[in-house]
């Protein structure tokens, strides 16, 4: 009898088991008759996935996924549309709230990525003294703060203070670049005292004309005496900074977006807020954040908060951008001699930091444009890695920009298992002036995006939005064409740098993953990974070259659950 209940028991436990695991293989979702591009090792396509408790569980073709339909299972039938994995953004300044829908300072772009002219500024300026809109509170004369000017595209290329003074004589006006530098009018260099004798601020440079008299432009730092005369803008509250956040990332997700990487230095008390938005479910977008180095050491260790918030990484800075001449280089700037960009840390700095992150499990981001700061940030992630005793690979130390190489330093990545953050629209935006900055022989180690793949190097790609339009579709349209939106130049711009469409699409999705130590769970659609992926209505992969940035998708998906499906257009 005792040997009948154990054999009884045992029939009835594999019966429980086989029952569980036929039960665990129904799918909550199917999508099937499509063109879906896994991105895994081989590139492989298929036409069918199952998605089960926000993973893939069969990835495979139409007639094998059957097995995964249960009577709740949701059967999307794809029509011949196609599938990729969610993109990702790996360097995004997450404003999209506060600059797309809530804005709180005017910029005089109509719109990010289209470069104001002298004439459009004006035209802003005017109009913010008529209806006070920029203009801060206080006494008389009442400050006007804008932003996004980009001199590089106008006829001359200079921004002189005249400009302004022409349409604001009265007032003064300070006006940020679109990145790394600012401006001031007549009136605003008079009420701060600044003149032909005023030094240069730490971290920053006064520019002045051929006799010596300042044009109104500050590189990267403007001078502390005037910044404090701006009144400041109310301090944000708690809802408007999660209203932001939350609005702001459904636009990301909107795009195709399903991960972006923070790159805005956050501070641990933000790491804390955002933590909850996804505990109360109004976060659906993930995030890998770049946080201070303060916030990594009080966090202690790296963070990943249910595998939708997750913090790896230190963001840092080595020297600031290439259209305000900041970026730090080894030799002068072509179009201003005697001026070689900004440092922002020392490579004893940077090596002090990284050395005593990589103990607490935590990498550095570091902010490098020119030849010069990449070599330091080098030169310091290599003396970390010899102190700390960690291989490359594991640290996974980034380059955000990696804008400008030398022939010596190009291999280095690879040898030091260097990640290079790059953003393929940053190419086509800089190659209005990037020869003038720095001529034809540095130019040959700028943007190499092709030759780093092709040595070994993860390259994943971002927008650093917002410098540049948030929509991942420009982005692989730029590393594929090295042309802009309106296909110029004929052929792009150095096309021998151009990614090929497959290395594009793995540098917005499974390099990126890799970037935040994540390819494991993201990234390529395979069994066993999140289910994170874009249905779009075209095939990325044999459309015209020309077209891939118009591609926008018909639905999101983030962890099985549908984020965003295209709104259907009513035909009156």
């Amino acid at each position: 009898m005792r040997r009948l209940l154990c054999v009884f028991s045992m029939l009835s436990l594999i019966i429980v088991f086989f029952a569980a695991a036929g039960y665990s293989q129904t799918a909550d979702r199917v999508f099937f008759n499509g063109n879906i591009y896994t991105v895994d090792e081989e590139f492989s396509s298929v036409t069918a996935i199952a998605v089960k408790d926000g993973k893939f569980i069969y990835v495979g073709d139409d007639t094998g996924v059957r097995a995964h339909i249960g009577e709740l299972t949701y059967v999307t039938d794809l029509k011949g549309k196609t599938i990729i994995p969610g993109l990702h953004d790996s360097h995004v300044h997450i404003r999209y709230g506060e600059r797309e829908l809530y804005p709180r300072i005017p910029d005089i772009r109509e719109s990010i990525g289209e470069w104001a002219s002298v004439e459009r500024m004006q035209e802003v300026i005017k109009n913010c003294l008529a209806t006070g809109q920029g203009m801060r509170p206080g006494p008389e004369p009442r400050w006007l703060v804008l932003s996004g000017w980009m001199s590089a595209v106008w006829d001359p290329p200079v921004f002189r203070k005249e400009l302004i003074d022409a349409v604001a004589p009265n007032n003064p006006v300070f006006i940020s670049r679109y990145t790394h530098g600012s401006a001031a009018n007549s009136k605003a260099l008079e009420l701060a005292g600044i003149d032909r004798n005023t030094p240069d601020p730490e971290g920053g440079h006064i520019k002045k004309d051929e006799n010596g008299e300042p044009t109104g432009e500050f590189v990267e730092r403007a001078p502390r005496q005037l910044t404090r005369l701006i009144p400041p803008l109310p301090p944000m509250t708690d809802y408007e900074i999660s209203r932001n956040l939350v609005e702001g990332t459904q636009l990301a997700i909107a795009s195709g977006l399903t991960t972006i990487h923070g790159a805005s230095m956050t501070g641990y008390d933000e790491v804390q807020r955002r933590k909850k938005l996804y505990d109360v479910g109004l976060l659906r977008i993930r995030i890998n954040e770049m946080v201070r180095e303060s916030a990594a050491k009080k966090l202690g260790k790296p963070l990943n908060h249910d595998d939708k918030y997750f913090v790896v990484s230190v963001k840092a800075f080595a020297d600031g951008a290439l259209g305000s001449r900041g970026a730090l280089f080894l030799e002068d700037y072509s179009d201003y001699p005697g001026y070689k960009g900004e440092p922002r840390q020392t490579e004893d700095q940077i090596t002090k930091s990284a050395t005593e992150l990589l103990k607490i499990g935590f990498n550095m981001r570091i902010h490098c444009i020119g030849d010069g700061a990449n070599r330091v940030a080098i030169n310091a992630y290599e003396r970390a890695l010899k102190a700390t005793g960690i291989e490359g690979e594991d640290a996974r130390f980034a380059l955000e920009h990696c804008q400008v190489l030398t022939k010596e330093d190009v291999p280095r990545l690879k040898e030091l298992g260097i990640v290079a953050a790059m953003q393929p629209l940053h190419a086509t935006e800089d190659m209005n002036f990037a020869e003038a900055r720095i001529g034809k022989e540095r130019l040959k180690y700028a943007y190499i995006w092709s030759d780093l793949i092709d040595l070994g190097v993860v390259v994943c790609s971002g927008t650093d939005y917002s410098v540049s339009p948030y929509n991942p579709f420009y982005t692989l349209h730029a590393a594929v064409t090295r042309q802009d939106r309106e296909n110029n130049p004929p052929g792009g711009w150095y096309p021998e740098q151009a990614m090929t469409r497959e290395e594009a699409l793995r540098s917005a999705t499974i390099w990126s993953a890799y970037a935040m130590k994540a390819e494991d769970k993201l990234g390529s659609i395979e069994v066993g990974k999140l289910a994170d992926f874009v249905v779009i209505p075209v095939d990325y992969m044999t459309i015209p070259s020309e077209d891939i940035w118009k591609i926008t998708p018909d639905m999101t998906v983030i962890g099985g659950d549908v984020v965003y499906t295209r709104p259907v257009e009513i035909k009156k």
